[in-house]
């Protein structure tokens, strides 16, 4: 704001609205002070332009988030008036209505809403992944299954769907099932330069099937799904939170200590995942009844807040390879019930399943599977050609 005034340009609706999301961001639906704050800013952003739909939809969310429906409402109703066809604004609009106290949501509403969102943009994957989970959370699973097989028609490489896919026929079909979907999304969404477990983008595909392994008691098969998400992400949250409950549940706690430690030294002080896997690891030993380790895992995270932000293990912020993280050591599972984890990326969040077992809940995320540790050298052959036509 200084630098414009500095300059003499006229306020900006663009860096305003990114302005309120860094301070909502920074403080969370539960920091009133950080709200407020936001809010103030996007009605600047709205100022300076009244038509910004950005700004009308950050605004919509972060209202949807605190719990102000109507305030919500509103903020959406304003967009949909001069850009009724931003299936983006249709689809947080849907959402919303649909979380809204169960005695107040209107079913036909938000169905009405997504169908809305599709026939504005019938090659949106992210509508057609937000759809399918309600009509899950409505109990036509066919449906929703029908839905997320679209939605990888449209958009192959769209991750967050063959995650959604493959979880839900984790939980409504069998094993077998969605395995294949967990394969068929690793090899549509593999990378030519991934390596043998497909690139990033099927990281969290790769977690979702460990999950599933370690929910059919194969925890063999659970360590090289998460050992091949962490190869293709090796800050992947998800993985990491996921194999180390797996293996605390097992009693192979040194192993579950070793992974968070490693997996520890790859993110900067103070951010929001470095803290989400030091609670993790405290709650761990607190559950294993180990109160001082816990006390003194505690007393670790509260050093590192301390210190000054530049102060990074790692200045060139570049993740070593797996061969030098794992040093063969394979263990871990999930527990969605500890912490929320958001990813960091530009794909949506799926949702929180319940996977019917005692232990193992699944924070659920969007990519592609494959119980081997490599993907089949024929596709493979194929990636690179398309990369060499390129």
């Amino acid at each position: 704001e200084r630098e414009l005034r500095r300059i003499g340009a006229k306020p900006n609706a663009f860096i305003y609205t990114a302005w309120a999301s860094m301070e909502y961001k920074k403080g969370g639906d539960s920091d009133s002070k950080a709200v407020r704050r936001a809010r103030e800013l996007y009605q600047l952003a709205l100022e300076a332009d009244p038509r910004c739909s950005v700004a009308y939809l950050q605004l919509g969310v972060m209202e949807s988030d605190c719990g102000n429906y109507d305030r919500a409402k509103e903020c959406f109703e304003k967009v949909l008036k001069f850009d009724q066809r931003n299936s983006r604004v249709l689809q947080a609009y849907a959402i919303m209505e649909s979380r809204r106290p169960r005695e107040d949501v209107d079913s036909r509403r938000v169905l009405d809403l997504f169908e809305r969102a599709l026939k504005a943009n019938p090659r949106d994957a992210g509508v057609y992944q937000a759809y399918a989970l309600y009509v899950a959370e409505l109990g036509d699973i066919d449906s929703a299954r029908n839905l997320l097989k679209r939605g990888t028609e449209v958009d192959k490489r769209h991750a967050p769907v063959w995650q959604a896919w493959g979880v839900l026929e984790t939980r409504y079909s069998t094993a077998k099932n969605a395995r294949d979907v967990f394969q068929q999304g690793i090899w549509a969404c593999a990378s030519s330069c991934g390596g043998q477990s497909g690139g990033r983008r099927c990281a969290r595909l790769w977690q979702a099937w460990g999950v599933l392994e370690a929910q059919e008691g194969d925890h063999a098969a659970a360590r090289r799904c998460f050992s091949r998400a962490l190869d293709a992400d090796p800050r992947n949250v998800a993985a990491v939170t996921a194999w180390t409950l797996m293996e605390a549940d097992l009693g192979n706690y040194a192993d579950a200590r070793s992974i968070f430690e490693r997996t520890l030294k790859l993110f900067p002080p103070r951010s929001d995942d470095k803290l989400s896997l030091w609670r993790a690891y405290e709650v761990m030993e607190e559950r294993a009844g180990n109160t001082s380790a816990a006390q003194q895992i505690f007393q670790r995270s509260m050093r590192e807040a301390m210190t000054p932000r530049d102060d990074e293990v790692n200045p060139n912020n570049i993740p070593p390879t797996m061969n030098e993280l794992l040093i063969s050591d394979p263990q871990s599972p999930v527990n969605g019930d500890l912490f929320s984890i958001k990813e960091k990326s530009n794909e949506v969040e799926v949702s929180r399943w319940n996977t019917g077992s005692n232990n193992l809940d699944a924070e659920v995320w969007i990519n592609n599977g494959s119980i081997e540790g490599k993907l089949p050298q024929k596709m493979m052959k194929k990636l690179r050609n398309g990369a060499n036509r390129r």
